[in-house]
């Protein structure tokens, strides 16, 4: 019996280390698969970035440099005659007519202000003529501002309008006399000096270039 008993022992603990076998098998078979088998990753896509600035321009900016319009070119200083023309006066004013003549072969173009300066008797800059669309005696239409495009052919003639007040103002007793004009055409830097006295009670005053010899498209009362 104890022969038995000891072999029934002997074949129970055999059967628990062969089952104590196959468990330990199973623990590192699902230990090894849980190693090499890889972690699932959910992808996800790069979010976009929002511009707030304005999307590059691929259009091709073109020039808008204004184009010199066609006709006739500048009346150049050295194809023009400056002189003196009619004096008028009128009720405390007094003015004379800037004529500007073509001595070229070809046709030009004069518009805007001539430059005026006064001089005195040593032949200084003293004062410069304020320009202005029009005065008592002269210069443009009344409402007019923008000096006209005066063509000149050959031989022809346009001028302006110099006028200046003989009456002194507040209580100046006696006013300055200019003895000559400094006279630039507004198409050159370069001056001709003519000889006449204007009165200088109030600041000279020079009108545009217009057609004629008078220095006025208008009445001298307007």
């Amino acid at each position: 019996m104890r022969t038995r008993s000891l072999g029934a022992v002997a074949l129970v603990s055999g059967m628990a280390l062969l089952c104590s076998a196959c468990g330990g098998g199973h623990s590192a078979a699902s230990h090894e698969q849980h190693k090499v088998k890889p972690p699932k990753v959910h992808s996800q896509e790069p979010s976009s970035t929002t511009t707030t600035g304005p999307a590059p321009s691929t259009t091709t900016t073109t020039s808008t440099a204004p184009v010199a319009a066609s006709g006739p070119p500048r009346c150049t200083f050295a194809h023009l005659s400056v002189s003196l023309g009619q004096v008028g006066a009128g009720l405390g004013h007094e003015g004379v007519a800037i004529l500007f003549e073509n001595t070229g072969t070809s046709t030009c173009s004069l518009s805007g202000y001539p430059g005026v300066a006064a001089l005195d008797s040593a032949g200084r800059q003293v004062a410069q003529a304020q320009r202005t669309p029009s005065g008592y005696l002269g210069g443009m239409q009344t409402g007019s501002t923008t000096p006209p495009v005066v063509l000149l052919g050959p031989g022809a003639e346009a001028s302006a309008l110099v006028e200046g007040t003989d009456v002194p103002e507040g209580v100046a007793s006696s006013c300055p006399t200019y003895p000559a004009l400094l006279v630039t055409p507004p198409t050159s830097t370069l001056s001709a000096r003519l000889t006449v006295s204007l009165p200088g009670c109030s600041p000279l005053e020079v009108h545009p270039i217009v057609s004629g010899t008078t220095g006025t498209t208008k009445p001298a009362s307007g």
